[in-house]
């Protein structure tokens, strides 16, 4: 989920090629980040029977028209008739919470669909085309004639609703970390304190990302020394997001009532995972408390610690398919440790802290061999102020 520029949409007639128009329809399919989970990101333009541009359009919210619909709705059959409508993933072919796109589309005068990626899900995977070409109008799959445009955008349009894809193909909650440090590597003193290592601008981008996740995950160690609430504060985004703290032994949860968390988020927005051992005992003594969070209860590892592997089951059965994992670096350490991350958005400050007095995000990491060292995919760059970020998909 790195939208890292937004393409201005062209003067209508303005010609495009099908790698701009996809391009473009990528860039409008960002642009529904913060709200259409459960539903991928998608974005569509429509060219004219000349190949001008005349309208794009994107998923805005879960439940609300999608992407074909929002670039349709305000073009004539008179504009439609040989248009061209490119589309980021196929064109649905069910009736769900909206109309499908596919039977829309096959009413109209439109000569050509071309599509990024077929969908998944087992209800369009191929159906949507199919509905399409019976209605005699080609539908194909994206592929350009440059052969190094159509490996990038392959890659663009996986990643533009990577959350959705790793769902249907996986059935696991899809997990990206930010981490933000030092350029020695380093994202606390060992106090614990952090407040601030990047400057305002990132930290904006980072409520952007907080945005565009199911849930945000932190360890107890951040909440206990930093006392953080946690929510989205972006000027242009307003969301109640939702919030997972890792602390198997519950030994904050008790204490809940005097976080901030518990002021700033409703109680059933907030996930409080702890050890399934203690269950019983949790059960009772949140009965006790003036509010309290959501309960779950996690699997342990062989020396007590929580078994991430199942925490994240846990999360995928409550209906969180994605998490941006914040924090701290222990908690960070050990998603990467266990091979559980998905994403990565590491933030990198024009400073110096020493490791003789700070902590390492990747303290629990540990290679043996250089041919085992950890891939970042793909990366792409991003400057704020000063502060330099990277991301990518982690192998």
């Amino acid at each position: 989920m790195d939208q890292i520029q937004s393409l201005q949409r062209p003067v209508k007639g303005t010609p495009m090629s099908l790698d701009q128009a996809m391009e473009l329809a990528i860039s409008e399919a960002y642009q529904g980040g913060p709200k259409v989970s459960p539903n991928p990101l998608v974005g569509s333009v429509v060219l004219d029977s000349e190949g001008r541009f005349l309208a794009a359009g994107h998923h805005e919210f879960y439940g609300g028209p999608h992407a074909e619909v929002n670039a349709l709705k305000n073009l004539s059959n008179e504009d439609l008739k040989g248009a061209h409508v490119i589309v980021t993933l196929e064109p649905c072919a069910h009736e769900g919470k909206t109309p499908s796109c596919a039977k829309m589309i096959a009413k109209l005068p439109v000569k050509r669909v071309t599509f990024g990626l077929i969908d998944p899900n087992p209800l369009v995977a191929g159906q949507g085309a199919e509905i399409l070409r019976k209605a005699g109008i080609e539908a194909d799959v994206y592929e350009s004639s440059d052969l190094k445009i159509d490996q990038e955008m392959r890659i663009r349009l996986e990643e533009v609703c990577e959350a959705f894809l790793w769902n249907f193909r996986h059935k696991k909650t899809f997990v990206a970390l930010k981490m933000a440090s030092s350029l020695d590597g380093q994202v606390a003193l060992k106090s614990g304190e952090s407040q601030w290592i990047t400057g305002s601008e990132s930290r904006e981008y980072v409520h952007y990302l907080r945005s565009c996740y199911d849930g945000l995950l932190v360890g107890k160690g951040t909440i206990e020394f930093d006392n953080p609430s946690l929510n989205i504060r972006h000027p242009k985004i307003q969301k109640d997001n939702k919030v997972i703290v890792v602390d198997g032994e519950a030994d904050l949860l008790y204490k809940f009532s005097q976080l901030k968390l518990s002021e700033v988020h409703g109680t059933e927005n907030i996930f409080w995972c702890v050890a399934e051992d203690l269950k019983e005992e949790v059960e009772k003594k949140v009965k006790e408390l003036p509010k309290a969070p959501r309960l779950v209860f996690v699997k342990t590892n062989v020396g007590g610690d929580l078994n991430l592997e199942d925490l994240l089951a846990q999360l995928y059965t409550q209906g969180l398919r994605s998490v941006l994992v914040e924090g701290g670096a222990l908690t960070a350490s050990s998603f990467v440790q266990k091979g559980l991350v998905n994403r990565i958005y590491m933030f990198q400050a024009p400073i110096i802290m020493g490791s003789g007095g700070s902590k390492s995000w990747t303290e629990t990491v540990r290679i043996q061999e250089m041919k085992d060292k950890i891939f970042i995919q793909h990366p792409r760059y991003l400057t704020f102020g000063g502060d330099f970020m990277i991301t990518g998909r982690i192998l």
